[in-house]
């Protein structure tokens, strides 16, 4: 028994709704189910906040400080 997913097992083919004729799952396969469920999104990360130099070298949040 193969882990890879087949066509057999898509929600679209599984419930009559895919028209492709194709070897192996396409990019939109989604497992069968009672529900279609996107796929897991990764986590968002924030950046830090870039440090900008004035002209005189020093951070630009210094000149607001003074």
């Amino acid at each position: 028994m193969s882990n890879e997913p087949s066509c057999g097992d898509c929600y679209f083919k599984d419930h009559g709704l895919c028209a492709l004729a194709l070897e192996r799952p396409c990019p939109t396969f989604r497992p069968a189910g009672r529900t279609l469920e996107p796929p897991r999104q990764p986590t968002l990360v924030p950046r830090a906040a870039p440090i900008v130099a004035t002209a005189a070298g020093t951070p630009a949040a210094a000149a607001y400080a003074a």
